[in-house]
């Protein structure tokens, strides 16, 4: 693969502060001397390289966005895009991408201008506190990435399940997935003697409220009880009752003054140990960006063949994404896990009995 990077101007001005200096994201292309099949499973390769940021680093160089646009030798492309976790989150990630797209089809194109979101949204956050990654820096640990695909007809069954043992009416498919993607992790997890809790991510864009178009970091977090015991607490239809009510929970209260991330953020910062630590607990999080259309924005070429997701550097994480497919709403999840958990994992009866392993 040949790649070239040009000299970056500095964006951040600490690891708090954003310096706006005019100059824009990065784009560049690359040639990947192989075929698009070859990579098409192993999307890693379309993303770009060597960047002086990452999702756990502090580096404060570099352009905070980076495009890369890929050309393979059977005349395919691969568009891909870094955006720093500094900048904004998946929700700004999406409409940067969808905005580009309907430029570049039609340039006279009226679009919603992107809303910046200063820091008097959040005032209970001090100004020198990081609210994303790295707040402490982590030890670093071999990781694996492997996709999971679950067919909406694996989900209609992991439904009726649910609504078959609990008082769950209409469960989600974020709900269905995410219980049965926790339930074998934690179960699969040789450490703290079964304490474990599942922690996911929540958009506040609605409640604030703000344009689905505003840049930052604007979310939160929900979480299940910490339960002790896997072989009594986790089971399908109470996992997914719990997150049901802790979603609810969250819906109640004000989470720009009541943010539940940030409290683990400036906790993890006064102390000095990593986010979750003081859980005791193994903590598994999962994300869900089903509600962003990544697989459907079109360039002009036609909607793309795969829609994906870098592998991360760091264990116990989830993300759910939609399948490419218009006739099957179907969820793809990328699981993260360290190489003993994911043996174990990759093999549970139950996640293979809804899911298919990529």
């Amino acid at each position: 693969m040949a790649q070239s990077f040009p000299n970056r101007s500095r964006s951040l001005k600490d690891n708090t502060t954003i310096e706006c200096d005019d100059h824009g994201a990065e784009f560049f292309e690359v040639e990947i001397n192989s075929s698009m099949d070859e990579v098409i499973h192993n999307p890693d390769l379309t993303f770009p390289q060597g960047l002086s940021w990452g999702y756990l680093s502090s580096s404060t160089s570099g352009a905070l966005i980076v495009a890369q646009l890929s050309h393979f030798e059977c005349g395919g492309i691969a568009l891909s895009l870094c955006m720093s976790h500094k900048v904004g989150d998946a929700c700004s990630a999406y409409y940067f991408l969808r905005d580009w797209a309907r430029l570049t089809q039609d340039p006279k194109v009226t679009l919603s201008p992107p809303y910046f979101v200063q820091d008097s949204l959040m005032p209970s956050v001090p100004f020198d506190v990081p609210l994303f990654s790295p707040v402490i820096e982590p030890k670093k640990e071999r990781c694996i990435q492997k996709r999971f695909v679950f067919s909406e007809s694996k989900i209609n069954a992991l439904k009726a399940l649910v609504v078959a043992e609990s008082c769950v009416q209409n469960p989600t498919r974020n709900e269905v997935v995410s219980a049965l993607l926790y339930k074998c992790a934690a179960s699969s997890s040789t450490i703290n003697l079964g304490r474990s809790q599942l922690v996911q991510t929540s958009n506040l864009r609605s409640q604030a409220p703000l344009p689905p178009t505003s840049i930052g970091n604007i979310a939160t977090i929900f979480s299940t009880p910490i339960y002790e015991n896997y072989e009594h607490d986790l089971k399908l239809p109470k996992l997914v009752t719990d997150i049901r009510k802790s979603k609810h929970d969250l819906s109640t209260r004000n989470n720009l003054q009541e943010n539940e991330y940030i409290t683990v953020m400036l906790e993890a910062y006064r102390t000095g140990k990593l986010p979750f630590h003081q859980r005791n607990c193994d903590v598994y999080t999962i994300t869900s960006i089903l509600a962003f259309e990544f697989e459907k924005i079109d360039f002009g070429f036609g909607k793309p063949s795969r829609a994906s997701q870098e592998s991360g550097s760091f264990s116990n994480l989830f993300i759910l994404m939609n399948t490419p497919d218009d006739h099957d709403r179907g969820v793809e999840a990328f699981v993260n896990l360290n190489e003993q958990h994911m043996s174990v994992f990759k093999n549970d009866k139950d996640l293979l009995q809804f899911a298919t392993p990529f």
